[in-house]
């Protein structure tokens, strides 16, 4: 419930701070006094964008303030934010001349405007104009039914739903779309890695070949020269080994005779055995060497095999390994889009089941509150002077809903149908509704929600364009008898309104040093009878005398 809102160097305001009523305030005075000043400010409270064209000229700054008694569902938003709750509610706004630097404050603590808009979401319901003219937009009437029917929550969760559900469908499309563009590049990897894989090379091979060709190639002239060496070192007539062993003998006798030529025995020895060592390897490695010219064949066709890789898929080998690598991986992610693929075609399905379902059970409990809300309001339009009225909440769904169907807010198609006159066929509300009916369907929206879901604060500007006379009368009765379930606010032009009022502010602008100002404050006694007496018109005497008498039938009412 709003208690208080202070306003400082806002607009034409200079300084204002007004008490409101815990039922019914009412806010008066000529057109174009500013009478709607509070309720942009009560707006930038609730979170509206501020615009630095709001701050008085010559000010550097604007501050907007309010009061409320801190309701119980605020709490715990208060609290996940690190505010400290209390009795009261306190939120104060700045809004800086230079549009930079603004600032916001709940009990102290300075927060955004996302978190401003949170914590007063459900504080105040503010019906101007712009909200009047919605009731034109079939889509905003299955939000009232909703809110009637408590069914916010149902609401958000086929709205949940339905973003999972696009969601899914959308990642879905995207990757079937790139699997199919996937599809001739994933052919061309598995062609390639076969390519590679039937060469199958080592980072070494190429090397180790070319050492084995350059062998074959030379194998006749390596046997050659093999056979050739064995023989000077072992095998032919007068070999090292034969000369070495004639020269080891001599040296035998000869140390007999002078010990000091052991060493050199030694050594000869050592030579010998050197020589025959060299010649046996030689004469292996002959032995060895291949003569099998289809080796050479073979060798060559690999050789020639590893080069085609490295040409295409190098320069080295070492490169052409690690394309293979990143062709495993890139086969690896699209067998993961498949599976990936596969997933969420299940999770969709088991996505769309719920959503299916939700829905349904949404649009049977709108379809149960709908002859309920129309009723409800019928009933608050007759007390409006509009008893002949017909108003329907019509919902309409598919015979056979599918998911397809399903938007945010569920497959229902909900509209209000309106007739003012008895015998005329309902037709759609923006077809056929005046002014002056379209605010008493919503002054008997606003009375039906908040006998229904007990609205804290319900705030009305312009609430009686088109109406009458008698009329407003019957109107202010209404806001009156509103009032009574929780706080309201009307800024009005009738007399009738006004005298209906639990407490009037009065709102007159002048001029303080060559600059417009408007000026705000509480009339009570004389001064209430002096405001309602100069929206009566007419001579001074008899709308003093004809104030007085509305404000006495209203209080013997009360």
């Amino acid at each position: 419930m709003l208690l208080e809102l202070s306003i400082e160097n806002f607009v034409l305001i200079k300084r204002a701070s007004l008490s409101l009523s815990e039922k019914f305030t009412v806010i008066t005075g000529e057109t174009g006094a500013g009478k709607s000043l509070s309720v942009q400010a009560l707006k930038l409270l609730l979170g509206a964008r501020a615009d630095s064209r709001q701050v008085r000229p010559g000010e550097k700054q604007a501050v907007v303030q309010a009061l409320f008694a801190n309701p119980e569902s605020v709490t715990p938003l208060l609290e996940e934010r690190g505010i400290e709750p209390g009795d009261d509610l306190i939120i104060r706004r700045i809004i800086p001349a230079s549009g930079k630097g603004g600032r916001i404050y709940i009990n102290g603590s300075l927060v955004s405007l996302q978190d401003l808009r949170e914590i007063t979401a459900d504080l105040v319901s503010i019906s101007s104009q712009h909200e009047y003219q919605s009731l034109l937009k079939k889509g905003s009437h299955g939000l009232w039914l909703d809110r009637f029917a408590g069914l916010e929550q149902e609401r958000e969760r086929v709205s949940g739903l339905f973003r999972a559900f696009t969601t899914c469908g959308k990642e879905l499309e995207q990757l079937v779309g790139s699997r199919r563009r996937q599809a001739e590049d994933e052919e061309r990897l598995r062609h390639e890695a076969e390519l590679i894989d039937s060469v199958n090379p080592s980072e070494d091979e190429e090397e180790e070949i070319q050492q084995e060709l350059s062998v074959l190639r030379s194998a006749k002239e390596l046997k050659l020269r093999g056979e050739s060496i064995y023989s000077a070192l072992y095998a032919g007539k007068g070999a090292v080994i034969e000369l070495l062993s004639e020269a080891v003998k001599d040296l035998e006798r000869m140390c007999r005779a002078d010990a000091r030529l052991e060493k050199m025995l030694e050594d000869a020895h050592s030579l010998r055995y050197q020589a025959e060592e060299i010649a046996h390897e030689i004469r292996d490695y002959v032995r060895s060497l291949p003569s099998d010219l289809a080796r050479l064949e073979q060798l060559e066709e690999r050789l020639y095999a590893i080069r085609q890789l490295r040409r295409r898929f190098g320069p080295g080998i070492d490169d052409v390994l690690s394309y293979r690598k990143e062709i495993e991986e890139k086969l690896a992610q699209a067998s993961g889009i498949s599976e990936r693929i596969d997933a969420l075609k299940k999770e969709k399905e088991s996505i769309s089941g719920e959503l299916l379902d939700a829905a349904r059970q949404l649009s049977e409990r709108r379809i149960d509150a709908a002859s309920e809300l129309s009723g409800a309001v019928c009933s608050e339009l007759s007390d409006l002077k509009l008893k002949d009225t017909e108003f329907i909440v019509d919902v309409r769904r598919p015979e056979e809903p599918e998911v397809d169907d399903i938007g945010p807010s569920g497959f229902d198609n909900v509209s209000f149908f309106f007739s003012a006159n008895a015998g005329q066929e309902p037709a759609p509300l923006a077809r056929i509704a005046s002014g002056g009916e379209l605010s008493r369907v919503m002054l008997a929206l606003k009375a039906v929600l908040a006998r229904k879901v007990g609205v804290e604060t319900v705030v009305f500007d312009e609430l009686d364009s088109g109406i009458s006379g008698e009329v407003a009368d019957m109107v202010g009765k209404k806001l009156r008898s509103l009032s009574r379930n929780g706080q309201v606010v009307a800024i009005s032009h009738y007399p009738q309104i006004a005298a209906s009022a639990d407490t009037h502010i009065g709102v007159e602008k002048g001029v303080a040093d060559g600059v417009a100002i408007t000026r705000m404050k509480g009339l009570e006694g004389e001064e209430r009878v002096d405001e309602i007496a100069r929206m009566l018109g007419g001579g001074e005497e008899d709308a003093r005398a004809w104030a007085a008498r509305l404000l006495g039938s209203v209080l013997r009412r009360a």
